[in-house]
């Protein structure tokens, strides 16, 4: 058993990391070339960079979207193979989690489908180049539950290109209420799974 202290001292690095994350990145990106072109991070005339963030928020929109259909389906496999081998997935509310590689990613998402939760749904807001084969994007989405509850959130990732296809490698997201039935008994919260 882990003591209270090991489990605060986790919560606390993660909290950091999680914050330190999403202030850094968009400092870094800021940094990195704008000028990316449509096709495979080449160079492109200045004054078309609208058009790179419409076509990362494309690519990010059909992944999520991906997704989205891939958690109808109710596949935790396929869902956990839209991320890479080694992607960090950081639930930050309704509890702090840091979970690693597909594996512990397919469990979360058994866990929301053995909870009754029946769709996910993404909407992409923004998305910007960070390197030539990474992008960061995030927006809002939402969890409908048992008994036709809807629950909101936010997220935030980092997509890399892997073997010529795009991966999310880093997944923050944030939602007001517990899901699954774990969530709710650990936090004392009401839950759309029981």
């Amino acid at each position: 058993m882990i003591g209270t202290g090991v489990v605060s001292v986790r919560r606390s690095l993660a909290t950091a990391l999680a914050m330190g994350t999403m202030v850094t990145l968009p400092a870094i990106a800021q940094q990195l070339p704008s000028e990316m072109s449509e096709s495979g991070g080449r160079y492109f005339q200045k004054g078309e960079k609208p058009k790179v963030a419409d076509q990362l928020r494309m690519i990010a929109t059909s992944i999520n979207a991906k997704r989205g259909e891939l958690f109808r389906r109710k596949d935790p496999a396929g869902l956990a193979a839209v991320y890479t081998a080694d992607a960090t997935f950081v639930e930050i509310l309704p509890r702090i989690q840091v979970m690693h590689g597909r594996l512990e990613i397919q469990q979360h998402f058994k866990d929301l489908l053995a909870a009754g939760a029946g769709d996910l749904v993404f909407t992409v807001t923004q998305a910007q180049p960070i390197s030539r084969d990474a992008m960061q994007a995030g927006g809002d989405y939402y969890i409908n539950v048992k008994d036709g509850k809807r629950i909101s959130g936010h997220f935030f990732q980092i997509l890399h290109q892997d073997g010529g296809d795009w991966k999310i490698a880093l997944h923050f997201f944030a939602r007001p209420e517990a899901v699954t039935a774990i969530e709710a008994l650990q936090y004392n919260m009401s839950s759309g799974s029981q």
